[in-house]
Protein backbone atom coordinates (compact mmCIF):
# COMPACT_ATOMS: atom_id res chain seq x y z
CA UNK A 1 0.00 0.00 0.00
CA UNK A 2 1.41 3.23 -0.17
CA UNK A 3 0.06 6.82 -1.26
CA UNK A 4 -0.49 8.47 -4.74
CA UNK A 5 -1.96 12.07 -5.54
CA UNK A 6 -4.56 11.81 -8.29
CA UNK A 7 -6.28 15.57 -9.14
CA UNK A 8 -3.68 16.54 -6.32
CA UNK A 9 -5.31 14.95 -3.90
CA UNK A 10 -3.94 12.40 -1.45
CA UNK A 11 -4.99 8.75 -2.31
CA UNK A 12 -3.85 5.72 -0.01
CA UNK A 13 -3.68 2.71 -2.37
CA UNK A 14 -3.54 -0.81 -1.14
CA UNK A 15 -2.05 -3.54 -3.13
CA UNK A 16 -5.12 -4.18 -5.14
CA UNK A 17 -5.00 -1.67 -6.47
CA UNK A 18 -8.45 0.33 -5.20
CA UNK A 19 -8.20 3.52 -4.37
CA UNK A 20 -9.88 4.14 -0.68
CA UNK A 21 -11.19 8.18 -1.69
CA UNK A 22 -14.55 9.30 -0.10
CA UNK A 23 -15.21 11.94 -3.04
CA UNK A 24 -18.20 13.52 -1.08
CA UNK A 25 -16.22 14.03 2.34
CA UNK A 26 -13.17 16.09 3.34
CA UNK A 27 -12.14 12.91 5.66
CA UNK A 28 -11.37 10.17 3.67
CA UNK A 29 -12.77 6.51 3.65
CA UNK A 30 -10.63 5.27 6.13
CA UNK A 31 -7.59 2.49 5.02
CA UNK A 32 -7.33 -0.60 6.41
CA UNK A 33 -4.58 -3.03 5.44
CA UNK A 34 -2.69 -6.01 7.05
CA UNK A 35 0.01 -3.67 9.62
CA UNK A 36 1.43 -6.82 9.80
CA UNK A 37 2.40 -8.17 6.36
CA UNK A 38 1.45 -11.60 4.71
CA UNK A 39 2.03 -13.81 7.25
CA UNK A 40 3.37 -16.90 5.95
CA UNK A 41 2.42 -20.08 8.22
CA UNK A 42 3.08 -18.68 12.29
CA UNK A 43 3.60 -14.80 12.57
CA UNK A 44 7.19 -13.24 13.61
CA UNK A 45 7.52 -12.16 17.39
CA UNK A 46 7.94 -8.92 16.18
CA UNK A 47 4.50 -9.73 14.01
CA UNK A 48 3.40 -10.90 16.97
CA UNK A 49 3.66 -7.98 19.10
CA UNK A 50 2.63 -5.44 16.91
CA UNK A 51 -0.76 -7.28 16.69
CA UNK A 52 -1.05 -7.24 20.69
CA UNK A 53 0.24 -3.49 20.29
CA UNK A 54 -2.87 -3.27 17.71
CA UNK A 55 -5.58 -4.85 19.92
CA UNK A 56 -4.76 -3.16 23.13
CA UNK A 57 -4.73 0.10 22.08
CA UNK A 58 -8.06 -0.12 20.00
CA UNK A 59 -9.33 -1.85 23.11
CA UNK A 60 -8.64 1.75 25.10
CA UNK A 61 -10.16 4.12 22.68
CA UNK A 62 -13.18 5.00 23.65
CA UNK A 63 -11.69 5.64 27.09
CA UNK A 64 -8.36 7.06 26.41
CA UNK A 65 -8.81 10.78 26.03
CA UNK A 66 -10.41 10.84 29.79
CA UNK A 67 -7.75 8.52 30.78
CA UNK A 68 -4.54 10.07 28.85
CA UNK A 69 -3.99 12.98 30.38
CA UNK A 70 -0.20 13.45 31.05
CA UNK A 71 -0.19 11.74 27.07
CA UNK A 72 -2.21 14.98 26.39
CA UNK A 73 0.24 17.46 28.05
CA UNK A 74 3.32 15.80 26.35
CA UNK A 75 1.29 16.37 22.63
CA UNK A 76 0.57 19.74 23.74
CA UNK A 77 4.19 20.29 24.11
CA UNK A 78 5.14 19.02 20.76
CA UNK A 79 2.27 20.70 19.18
CA UNK A 80 4.02 23.61 20.37
CA UNK A 81 7.54 23.00 19.46
CA UNK A 82 5.93 21.95 15.61
CA UNK A 83 4.50 25.48 15.31
CA UNK A 84 7.41 27.67 16.41
CA UNK A 85 9.93 25.32 13.98
CA UNK A 86 7.58 25.88 11.27
CA UNK A 87 5.99 29.46 11.09
CA UNK A 88 7.51 31.02 14.79
CA UNK A 89 6.05 34.18 15.93
CA UNK A 90 4.56 35.00 12.75
CA UNK A 91 1.26 33.71 12.36
CA UNK A 92 0.78 35.63 9.18
CA UNK A 93 3.55 33.17 7.57
CA UNK A 94 0.79 30.21 8.21
CA UNK A 95 -0.98 30.41 4.95
CA UNK A 96 2.31 30.73 2.63
CA UNK A 97 4.45 28.39 4.50
CA UNK A 98 1.39 25.73 5.12
CA UNK A 99 2.74 22.08 4.08
CA UNK A 100 0.53 20.55 2.10
CA UNK A 101 0.96 16.89 4.06
CA UNK A 102 1.66 16.45 7.06
CA UNK A 103 2.28 13.19 8.54
CA UNK A 104 0.81 12.34 11.97
CA UNK A 105 2.07 9.10 13.30
CA UNK A 106 0.55 7.23 15.75
CA UNK A 107 -2.66 8.89 15.36
CA UNK A 108 -4.64 7.73 17.94
CA UNK A 109 -8.18 8.67 19.06
CA UNK A 110 -7.19 11.91 16.50
CA UNK A 111 -7.58 14.53 19.55
CA UNK A 112 -4.65 15.62 18.56
CA UNK A 113 -4.62 15.10 14.59
CA UNK A 114 -7.85 17.74 14.62
CA UNK A 115 -5.34 20.29 16.34
CA UNK A 116 -2.96 19.95 13.89
CA UNK A 117 -5.60 20.31 10.98
CA UNK A 118 -6.63 23.18 12.17
CA UNK A 119 -3.75 25.38 12.53
CA UNK A 120 -4.13 25.77 8.90
CA UNK A 121 -6.04 28.40 6.60
CA UNK A 122 -5.21 26.56 3.89
CA UNK A 123 -7.48 24.32 2.53
CA UNK A 124 -5.64 22.77 0.42
CA UNK A 125 -3.61 21.55 2.90
CA UNK A 126 -4.28 17.97 4.34
CA UNK A 127 -3.24 15.67 7.63
CA UNK A 128 -2.72 12.06 6.95
CA UNK A 129 -3.63 10.51 10.53
CA UNK A 130 -1.80 6.85 10.70
CA UNK A 131 -2.14 4.63 13.42
CA UNK A 132 -1.18 0.76 13.87
CA UNK A 133 -4.52 0.12 16.06
CA UNK A 134 -7.41 -0.29 13.74
CA UNK A 135 -9.88 0.54 16.72
CA UNK A 136 -8.66 3.80 17.43
CA UNK A 137 -8.85 4.92 13.54
CA UNK A 138 -12.50 3.82 13.43
CA UNK A 139 -13.10 5.84 16.85
CA UNK A 140 -11.00 8.97 16.02
CA UNK A 141 -12.88 9.35 12.33
CA UNK A 142 -16.17 8.92 13.96
CA UNK A 143 -15.63 11.14 16.86
CA UNK A 144 -13.96 14.05 14.16
CA UNK A 145 -17.30 13.75 12.10
CA UNK A 146 -19.68 13.53 15.47
CA UNK A 147 -17.64 16.99 16.52
CA UNK A 148 -17.82 18.59 13.02
CA UNK A 149 -21.75 17.98 12.80
CA UNK A 150 -22.18 19.44 15.93
CA UNK A 151 -20.43 22.46 15.91
CA UNK A 152 -22.03 22.96 12.30
CA UNK A 153 -18.94 23.24 10.59
CA UNK A 154 -19.14 24.15 7.05
CA UNK A 155 -16.56 21.57 5.88
CA UNK A 156 -15.34 18.45 7.54
CA UNK A 157 -10.91 18.41 8.69
CA UNK A 158 -9.30 17.11 5.56
CA UNK A 159 -8.06 14.12 7.29
CA UNK A 160 -7.70 11.16 5.83
CA UNK A 161 -7.48 8.32 7.80
CA UNK A 162 -4.52 5.28 7.14
CA UNK A 163 -3.77 2.33 9.24
CA UNK A 164 0.27 2.32 8.96
CA UNK A 165 3.16 0.58 10.68
CA UNK A 166 6.06 3.21 11.29
CA UNK A 167 8.83 0.66 10.54
CA UNK A 168 6.93 0.28 7.19
CA UNK A 169 5.41 3.73 6.21
CA UNK A 170 2.61 3.24 3.54
CA UNK A 171 3.63 6.43 1.62
CA UNK A 172 6.22 7.46 -1.66
CA UNK A 173 9.01 8.53 -1.80
CA UNK A 174 9.50 12.56 -0.53
CA UNK A 175 5.46 12.84 -0.20
CA UNK A 176 4.89 14.75 2.95
CA UNK A 177 5.91 17.91 3.87
CA UNK A 178 5.99 17.76 7.63
CA UNK A 179 5.97 15.11 10.28
CA UNK A 180 4.43 14.55 13.80
CA UNK A 181 4.14 12.15 16.39
CA UNK A 182 3.65 11.85 20.25
CA UNK A 183 4.10 8.83 22.16
CA UNK A 184 4.11 6.68 19.35
CA UNK A 185 7.19 5.84 18.22
CA UNK A 186 8.37 3.95 21.35
CA UNK A 187 6.51 0.68 20.92
CA UNK A 188 8.68 0.81 17.31
CA UNK A 189 11.34 -2.11 18.70
CA UNK A 190 13.73 -0.53 15.39
CA UNK A 191 14.53 3.08 15.66
CA UNK A 192 16.67 2.82 12.79
CA UNK A 193 14.11 1.60 10.63
CA UNK A 194 11.96 3.96 11.99
CA UNK A 195 14.12 7.40 11.05
CA UNK A 196 15.38 5.93 7.65
CA UNK A 197 11.37 5.52 6.79
CA UNK A 198 10.38 9.42 8.31
CA UNK A 199 13.24 10.68 6.27
CA UNK A 200 12.19 8.61 3.32
CA UNK A 201 8.78 10.18 2.93
CA UNK A 202 9.68 13.55 3.49
CA UNK A 203 10.30 16.18 0.79
CA UNK A 204 13.31 17.67 0.82
CA UNK A 205 13.92 20.46 3.10
CA UNK A 206 10.53 19.17 5.01
CA UNK A 207 10.43 19.45 9.32
CA UNK A 208 9.11 17.62 11.96
CA UNK A 209 8.45 16.78 15.69
CA UNK A 210 8.99 13.45 17.27
CA UNK A 211 7.90 13.33 21.05
CA UNK A 212 9.13 9.94 22.37
CA UNK A 213 8.95 8.03 25.56
CA UNK A 214 12.55 6.90 26.20
CA UNK A 215 15.01 5.36 29.07
CA UNK A 216 14.88 6.78 32.49
CA UNK A 217 10.62 6.87 31.53
CA UNK A 218 8.88 4.61 34.76
CA UNK A 219 12.38 4.27 36.62
CA UNK A 220 10.30 4.53 39.88
CA UNK A 221 8.26 0.94 38.79
CA UNK A 222 10.95 -0.84 37.59
CA UNK A 223 13.30 -0.09 40.88
CA UNK A 224 10.05 -2.01 43.16
CA UNK A 225 10.04 -4.68 40.48
CA UNK A 226 13.67 -5.29 40.56
CA UNK A 227 13.41 -5.47 44.34
CA UNK A 228 10.25 -7.36 44.86
CA UNK A 229 10.21 -9.34 41.22
CA UNK A 230 13.45 -9.36 38.89
CA UNK A 231 12.59 -11.48 36.63
CA UNK A 232 8.99 -9.14 36.13
CA UNK A 233 10.19 -6.37 34.39
CA UNK A 234 8.59 -2.38 32.89
CA UNK A 235 9.25 -2.54 28.79
CA UNK A 236 12.60 -1.29 27.65
CA UNK A 237 12.56 2.22 26.30
CA UNK A 238 15.66 3.39 23.99
CA UNK A 239 17.73 6.25 25.12
CA UNK A 240 17.27 9.33 24.19
CA UNK A 241 20.87 9.81 22.78
CA UNK A 242 19.69 6.10 20.35
CA UNK A 243 17.35 7.99 18.76
CA UNK A 244 19.05 11.17 18.36
CA UNK A 245 21.79 8.99 16.93
CA UNK A 246 19.25 6.82 14.91
CA UNK A 247 17.49 9.86 13.30
CA UNK A 248 21.31 11.57 12.28
CA UNK A 249 22.27 8.14 10.91
CA UNK A 250 19.29 8.37 8.78
CA UNK A 251 19.97 11.83 6.68
CA UNK A 252 18.02 13.56 9.05
CA UNK A 253 19.11 17.07 10.71
CA UNK A 254 18.30 17.03 14.33
CA UNK A 255 18.07 19.01 17.39
CA UNK A 256 16.66 17.07 20.67
CA UNK A 257 15.87 18.30 24.00
CA UNK A 258 14.58 15.73 27.25
CA UNK A 259 12.22 16.72 29.72
CA UNK A 260 10.62 14.68 32.32
CA UNK A 261 6.67 14.38 33.12
CA UNK A 262 5.26 13.05 36.30
CA UNK A 263 1.87 12.00 37.56
CA UNK A 264 0.54 11.57 40.82
CA UNK A 265 -1.75 8.17 42.49
CA UNK A 266 -3.10 7.27 45.77
CA UNK A 267 -1.80 3.69 45.40
CA UNK A 268 -0.51 0.95 43.39
CA UNK A 269 -3.51 -0.26 42.08
CA UNK A 270 -4.59 3.44 40.79
CA UNK A 271 -0.85 3.69 39.26
CA UNK A 272 -1.32 0.36 37.27
CA UNK A 273 -5.02 1.27 36.29
CA UNK A 274 -3.58 4.53 34.64
CA UNK A 275 -1.52 2.87 32.33
CA UNK A 276 -4.10 -0.25 31.44
CA UNK A 277 -6.95 2.51 30.87
CA UNK A 278 -5.11 3.43 27.67
CA UNK A 279 -3.25 0.31 26.87
CA UNK A 280 0.27 1.16 27.82
CA UNK A 281 0.56 -2.28 29.77
CA UNK A 282 1.13 -3.93 26.71
CA UNK A 283 4.13 -5.69 27.12
CA UNK A 284 7.15 -5.79 24.16
CA UNK A 285 9.12 -9.14 25.35
CA UNK A 286 8.22 -12.32 24.84
CA UNK A 287 8.17 -13.55 28.34
CA UNK A 288 5.58 -14.57 29.59
CA UNK A 289 4.13 -12.38 32.35
CA UNK A 290 2.44 -14.68 35.34
CA UNK A 291 -0.14 -12.63 37.11
CA UNK A 292 0.15 -10.76 40.29
CA UNK A 293 -0.37 -12.61 43.78
CA UNK A 294 -1.85 -10.48 46.52
CA UNK A 295 1.31 -11.20 48.51
CA UNK A 296 3.74 -9.25 45.48
CA UNK A 297 0.69 -6.77 45.28
CA UNK A 298 1.42 -6.33 48.88
CA UNK A 299 4.94 -6.21 48.91
CA UNK A 300 4.65 -3.85 45.57
CA UNK A 301 2.21 -1.34 47.50
CA UNK A 302 4.78 -1.10 50.61
CA UNK A 303 8.01 -0.95 48.78
CA UNK A 304 6.60 1.86 46.12
CA UNK A 305 5.05 3.72 49.03
CA UNK A 306 8.18 3.68 51.05
CA UNK A 307 10.74 4.16 48.76
CA UNK A 308 8.64 6.89 46.65
CA UNK A 309 5.78 7.86 47.90
CA UNK A 310 5.20 11.35 49.82
CA UNK A 311 1.93 13.71 50.41
CA UNK A 312 1.40 14.17 46.65
CA UNK A 313 0.82 10.40 46.14
CA UNK A 314 2.96 7.97 44.37
CA UNK A 315 5.08 9.13 41.43
CA UNK A 316 5.35 7.47 37.68
CA UNK A 317 7.88 9.51 35.28
CA UNK A 318 7.30 9.48 31.98
CA UNK A 319 10.64 10.85 29.85
CA UNK A 320 10.12 12.36 27.30
CA UNK A 321 12.85 13.39 23.86
CA UNK A 322 11.54 15.84 21.30
CA UNK A 323 13.52 14.97 18.51
CA UNK A 324 13.12 18.38 16.02
CA UNK A 325 14.23 17.15 12.53
CA UNK A 326 14.43 18.70 8.93
CA UNK A 327 15.39 16.72 5.79
CA UNK A 328 18.30 17.99 3.88
CA UNK A 329 17.36 19.72 0.93
CA UNK A 330 19.06 18.04 -1.81
CA UNK A 331 17.91 14.57 -1.44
Amino acid sequence: MALELIDDKPQMVCADNNVANNSKSNVSSLVSCNVSGNIIGSPSNDQQLKLRIAKQFSRAAKRYDSAAQIQIEIASEALRLFKDQAYGTNKCRLLDRSPKFILDIGCGTGRVTRQLAAMYVNQQQHTLAMDLALGMLQYAEQTTTKQAVEQQANHLPNIHWLQGDAEHIPMGDNTVGGVFSSMALQWCKNSTQVCHEINRVLAPNAQGILAIMCAGSMHELDACWQHIDSARQINHFDSADKWLNAAQKAGLQVEMQQKNFVTWHANVKALLGSMKQIGANVVTSNAQQKAISRRTFQQLEQYYQHEFGNIQGLPLTYSVCFLQIRKNANE
